[in-house]
């Protein structure tokens, strides 16, 4: 029912006023131990005015401080609010919620409660949100908006086409673009205004291999794929990764091209008995994951192993559910990692329960919010163009994200795009998850 009355609320009102003003209390929810956190005070001043002497990036529009006093957010999301009109399925929706409408709505949610958050800054924000699978209003038609054409700040939960073409409209209006969700650069180039939050493959490689290096002692390290087209894509990734950095001369990787029916004897044959063997598996699937592990874990009475996965394999429950599988320690990296304890996460979890009257927040509504929260942040201290202090420390809510500029070709000057390079890495064992560092990749 909740979700039911957010989308014919996002049906009434896809753009909405946000400002310091009173609020109707929401129910008392329990207390929590520490101060919510709030943000500082930003400069008022409008004005617009050159900073460094020379560009930030080699982008002329990163020296200029230009402050507004209504700032414009097109905010995008995957909300299929078209069915809403469809009576049949909104009786169907009583019963049993479509599962594939659940994600894009939950990152509104966070969305805007981070918005909501963000009114003790008094500061005016004017935000529209664009269901990105309206069928009335596809992207080639959004690029025409007038309030679009206006817009000081884009964030989006997009899918590869839709960046695609969002990111051609940032870089001709030279506005900054969000992609929060899509770990993919969808072969973008030259746009310094798009901002990639969930890191790409080709990072999460990078870190792998960093945090193997620094991380375990007498290493036989094996990289694993199957013989097809994507495992062999993430695979060349490691292996390009491997070639760039003459740091990991120090570590001789071995590449094994295998399939699931593979017996644990036949891998057991790929292992080192007097090493480490850490095994990097280069699969997005989780069954494919699922049947290795089982074989790994059945020889860990034998060889020492230590099996590195994927960020995909965070949604695997098996680790925790079936002990034959304790035996065998499970590393995987994720650039969305929160601490539980901390004050901002407590903040979190209380005002979404006043706002929603539900209980844990999934995955997409903490994006929502902390990458909402963090970009418009940064707007409202340092102007629509906030690049060179995208990693001001002021800015972190939930995660401390990393952004650096991305230079496909090492003789260009202008970055391709900025991306996010903090991969955190957790590690599951004996049933339980712990947190195990992380890395800037």
């Amino acid at each position: 029912m909740k979700y039911i009355l957010a989308a014919i609320s996002l049906l009434l009102a896809g753009c909405f006023l946000t400002r310091k003003t009173a609020r109707i209390p929401a129910p008392t929810a329990p207390p929590v131990t520490q101060a919510e956190p709030m943000p500082a005070q930003p400069p008022r001043t409008d004005t617009t005015a050159l900073i460094p002497a020379a560009a930030p990036f080699h982008v002329p529009q990163f020296s200029r401080l230009v402050r507004k006093p209504v700032y414009h957010i097109a905010l995008f999301c995957p909300l299929y609010l078209d069915s809403v009109y469809n009576e049949p399925h909104t009786q169907t929706w009583l019963t049993r919620f479509p599962e594939y409408f659940v994600p894009g709505l939950e990152f509104y949610e966070g969305a805007r409660l981070a918005l909501d958050s963000l009114h003790t800054m008094d500061a005016q924000l004017v935000v529209k949100v664009y269901d990105t699978r309206s069928s009335s209003e596809p992207i080639d038609r959004v690029v025409q908006d007038s309030f679009l054409q206006k817009a000081d700040l884009m964030i989006g939960m997009l899918d590869y086409q839709e960046l695609k073409k969002l990111s051609a409209f940032s870089q001709q209006h030279q506005i900054n673009l969000i992609s929060a969700t899509l770990p993919n650069d969808a072969e973008i180039t030259r746009n310094p205004f798009l901002i990639i939050v969930n890191s790409t493959l080709a990072a999460h490689a990078s870190a792998i291999l960093q945090y193997v290096l620094t991380n375990f002692n007498n290493v036989y390290l094996t990289l694993w794929s199957q013989p097809n087209s994507d495992d062999n894509t993430i695979a060349q990734l490691f292996l390009e990764a491997y070639r760039k950095h003459p740091q990991y001369n120090v570590l001789s990787m071995q590449q094994i091209v295998y399939d699931t029916s593979w017996t644990a004897s036949r891998m057991a044959s790929q292992l080192s008995p007097t090493q480490n063997n850490v095994c990097i598996f280069a699969t997005l699937n989780p069954v494919v994951a699922l049947n290795m592990a089982y074989k790994l874990a059945s020889l860990t009475d034998r060889y020492q192993i230590n099996l590195i996965g994927m960020p995909t394999w965070d949604q695997i429950t098996t680790w925790y559910a079936d002990s034959a599988l304790y035996s065998l320690p499970v590393f995987y990296s994720s650039p969305f990692v929160t601490n539980p304890q901390s004050a901002a996460v407590k903040y979190f979890q209380q005002k979404f329960m006043q706002l929603y009257r539900d209980g844990q927040p999934a995955p997409s509504a903490w994006k929502g919010f902390d990458i909402c929260y963090r970009f418009v942040w940064l707007m409202l201290h340092y102007g629509i163009y906030f690049n060179a202090r995208i990693n001001d420390p002021g800015a972190n809510m939930l995660i401390p994200y990393h952004f650096e500029p991305v230079y496909k070709q090492t003789s260009d000057s202008i970055p391709d795009y900025f991306e996010n390079r903090k991969i955190f890495f957790m590690k599951i064992f004996q049933g339980k998850t712990y947190a195990a560092g992380s890395v800037n990749a």
